[in-house]
């Protein structure tokens, strides 16, 4: 029924499904189960994936709000599929091939700054930060009091990799920050000039640990916590997120999962978002705009913006379906990756006449 869905679907807004097809993968849902902090894909999700991947004419790629160092992890350790590339951080930056694209442009001055801010509003409102591990600047994720709130601890680049206060203390400085760990803290410098070492220590090497912070007489103070405060939930999360807005000039997303995202003023003016990302993956791919792109994804988030040239597969029964339903974008509707990735297969060679 779905691959019908499919071709009716296409046939219905006039979409070209013999021609070529890049297909975009959000993973918490469609692979995934949205609770499992380990990202442990479903039974026979890569086998669906590289089913896919092998048809003439279509190209496929994660398509995720995740940052590329935790995609890259995912694919090698978890999904252990070759051939697929990432579109992460909301479209801003795109993996292809073993090269990395980034569209919104990467900035020293603003990483080092989002840093110095981050922890300054940490230790302003008294909790504990981890800092997501993205390769653009557009795009600042953090977890706030999220070891276990957020079950950060179950991350995989967290769960046994956990770092040493005296091995964060010399990522730090080999990376360039003067730093020095004092009474079981690491003090450094508050300047923005001086967090080039913390920067790569707590984003680059040692992303996601939680660290507890103290500002006084133009120093920080961070110390590695694995507990939460007590009695800290999402409302109290709700609270603290203004002071971070406010510090780092930001708009806050805030998560269930105790993430906040926060989103530079330059991105939320310009055109960046998963479909746009996925649209600058095909285009690499093929080499003209000339294409189909699909997103199969459970949020609100992974509706495409513009509509032209596109379809979404909209995860059956999530919110995804319910809005697409509503604002009638041009949808059918997967159970999950695997459904997905064989009936797309098996409608573009319907759709091709093989």
């Amino acid at each position: 029924q779905l691959i019908a869905d499919i071709l009716a679907v296409g046939k219905k807004h006039d979409r070209n499904l013999a021609g070529q097809i890049v297909c975009g993968l959000d993973v918490n849902g469609p692979i995934v189960d949205c609770d499992d902090s380990e990202l442990t894909p479903y039974p026979g999700a890569a086998d669906a994936i590289s089913y896919l991947i092998d048809q003439p004419d279509i190209e496929v790629t994660l398509c995720t709000g995740w940052d590329l160092n935790s995609m890259e992890f995912f694919k090698e350790h978890r999904l252990m599929v070759d051939a697929l590339g990432t579109v992460g951080e909301y479209g801003m930056v795109f993996e292809r091939g073993g090269e990395f694209n980034y569209l919104y442009p990467y900035s020293d001055q603003e990483a080092f700054t989002f840093v110095r801010d981050v922890l300054t509003a940490a230790a302003e409102t008294n909790v504990k930060v981890a800092i997501q591990g993205n390769f653009s600047t557009g795009a600042g994720a953090t977890y706030i009091e999220g070891d276990v709130n957020g079950n950060v601890l179950e991350h995989p680049l967290v769960k046994g990799r956990r770092p040493s206060m005296e091995t964060l203390c010399k990522a730090i400085v080999a990376n360039g920050s003067e730093a020095e760990l004092v009474d079981g803290k690491i003090v450094f410098g508050d300047s923005v000039s001086g967090m080039k070492g913390v920067y790569q220590a707590l984003v680059k090497e040692h992303p996601l640990i939680s660290v507890r912070v103290e500002q006084a007489d133009g120093k920080f103070s961070i110390w590695i916590d694995d507990q939460d405060a007590p009695g800290f939930d999402f409302d109290k999360l709700k609270d603290v997120a203004p002071v971070f807005e406010q510090r780092t000039g930001r708009k806050a997303l805030i998560y269930e999962d105790f993430g906040v995202d926060l989103i530079a003023t330059a991105v939320e003016e310009g055109n960046y978002s998963k479909d746009s990302g996925l649209r600058a993956f095909g285009r690499d791919a093929f080499g003209s705009d000339d294409f189909l792109s699909i997103i199969i994804g459970d949020k609100r988030s992974d509706i495409p913006k513009t509509l032209d040239k596109t379809l979404m597969a909209a995860q059956k029964g999530a919110q995804a379906e319910q809005i697409s339903n509503d604002e009638g974008i041009p949808s059918f509707n997967p159970i999950d990756v695997r459904d997905f990735a064989v009936a797309m297969a098996e409608a573009h060679r319907i759709a091709t006449g093989k």
